[in-house]
């Protein structure tokens, strides 16, 4: 029975959006504009200025708490590097300058004992982790959700792109949140090698002024000091670090994606895309495509890897110093990073609207003769077959069938025992229903009750323990952006105190 179109969808269907009319609804303005909110997020970890400035604030505490500048100093630069957590800009000795009107030893006092650029990239990249994991949180709680929804959904398994062995949505999407979260594991080592204190190391052998470079550690949030001088500067290995672990999960989302985009097409028929989460085409009126969301994705993967690439280049053929082409690949990193939250967000934002065709999926895999290798197991405990004995004769048995167009819910024991005469092998004279126990897949699952076997049961113990797992990490990443919270809330104070002691 049709349904009489509601007055809104009437509207729109007689409406000149942009040729959405295949489709019958909007583009959805929160897919579209991801780009632009990553984008914004990107503009606000790649501003320096605050970065540059909050450093300049925690050295600037120090030194004064080190008897290397006076309170008046303070006085001066303190207004103006509270500033400079509202604009955009570079920062910097020269930027401080311009806003103190020429006044160069006020100045200059931020720079007393220290290089300039340590440890800003650092508090960059340290931001951009932060929006990284946020996404990836919440891409992993949602692929949880919708394998939980589907503990019994059967499909195909696929080894070098032909059956191997009926497994369940649920679990193929186990495997794409297992991916994903070996590279939580590698992006929360990259963390730990990002958030470490370089400041106060001068080129490469420190400095003669009498600094305290674990009260920067304490009042910018880091977890440790980098000890050698000379690896401040020069290694800067970290980004490597975190632009590895990217790409691990760059590459398994697009491996999934290009799965989808293969199973949504017209000829497979695996999952329904709903029409808000498809795109059109500008000259085809009948296309209304549903895999072009999940090429998005390898958009931004590529982007990714690509990114990883020129790091990584960044550094190669470089010396073990402090030099340009190494001192840029941050901006690749922040980058990068960008583009895998994009990627992890439009995953999260389109697998609830991916729905499975079971019938068509069971259709699929009760069609294929995936059940032939519990088939051989059958003949090797119950009959004492060898091996490959088993082996053999199951294979002839399905080469037959495939030459006769016999289907897997038509092979019986007379089959099977003909296979084993033309392969030259025992006959095992079994009963039709037990050929059918294996072919036709009836009771799959309760032979597969394994540990990690795509057992309703055993699956839906896996997705528990891996959400004590997500919510560990969870609790780890609250407790690292406390750290950082808490440290600047004392800078703060810090700078506070010595405003009131000026002022008495």
């Amino acid at each position: 029975m049709s349904t009489q179109p509601t007055d809104e969808q009437r509207a729109y269907w007689q409406s000149h959006e942009h040729f959405r009319h295949t489709t019958g609804v909007s583009a959805g303005e929160n897919w579209y504009g991801i780009r632009d909110l990553g984008e914004q997020r990107l503009a606000e970890v790649r501003n320096r200025l605050p970065y540059c400035g909050r450093m300049d604030m925690a050295w600037l505490v120090m030194l004064h708490k080190q008897g290397l500048v006076p309170t008046e100093t303070v006085r001066k630069l303190l207004p103006v590097l509270k500033k400079s957590q509202h604009e955009q800009g570079w920062g910097g000795e020269a930027w401080l300058r311009q806003q103190l009107q020429g006044d160069e030893d006020t100045a200059s006092a931020v720079n007393y004992g220290r290089t300039l650029q340590e440890p800003m990239a650092r508090m960059m990249m340290r931001d951009q982790l932060f929006n990284t994991f946020d996404e990836l949180f919440g891409c992993l709680g949602i692929i949880l959700d919708v394998a939980a929804d589907n503990l019994d959904t059967m499909m195909a398994g696929h080894s070098h792109w032909a059956q191997a062995q009926p497994t369940t949505y649920a679990a193929y999407l186990l495997a794409v949140h297992d991916g994903l979260f070996r590279g939580l594991e590698q992006l929360e080592l990259a963390y730990r090698h990002t958030n470490q204190n370089s400041g106060g190391c001068g080129a490469c052998s420190g400095t003669g002024w009498p600094v305290d470079r674990g009260m920067i550690t304490e009042l910018l949030g880091f977890d440790k000091t980098i000890e050698l001088t000379y690896d401040c500067e020069a290694s800067q290995d970290e980004m490597l670090t975190i632009m590895f672990a990217a790409s691990n999960m760059a590459v398994t989302l697009s491996r999934a994606a290009l799965d989808f985009n293969v199973w949504v097409t017209e000829e497979w028929n695996l999952f329904n895309v709903d029409m808000t989460h498809r795109d059109v085409s500008s000259f085809m009126p009948q296309k209304a495509n549903a895999g072009n969301r999940f090429e998005h994705i390898r958009q931004m993967t590529n982007r990714v890897l690509g990114n990883m690439q020129t790091c990584l280049f960044s550094f190669k053929n470089e010396p073990l110093q402090d030099n340009l082409p190494v001192y840029e690949a941050d901006r690749f990193v922040i980058e990068g990073l960008g583009h895998l939250e994009t990627g992890l967000w439009m995953l999260r934002d389109l697998l609830p609207h991916v729905k499975p065709r079971r019938e068509r999926m069971q259709e699929l895999v009760r069609g294929g003769y995936s059940g032939a290798p519990d088939l051989a197991i059958h003949l090797i405990r119950k009959k004492g077959y060898g091996g490959r004995c088993a082996h053999r004769v199951c294979a002839t048995m399905v080469r037959i069938a495939r030459e006769r167009w016999i289907a897997p819910a038509a092979l019986d024991g007379a089959l099977l025992d003909e296979a084993a005469r033309i392969s030259g092998d025992p006959e095992p004279h079994l009963t039709d229903a037990e050929v059918q126990d294996s072919m036709s897949l009836d009771h799959f699952f309760e032979k597969h009750q394994g540990l990690g076997d795509p057992n309703p049961a055993e699956t839906e113990r896996l997705i528990a323990k891996r959400r004590e797992q997500l919510n560990a990490a969870g609790e780890r990443l609250e407790r690292r952006k406390e750290q950082v919270a808490n440290a600047y809330a004392k800078l703060e104070a810090e700078l506070d105190r010595i405003t009131a002691s000026a002022k008495e």
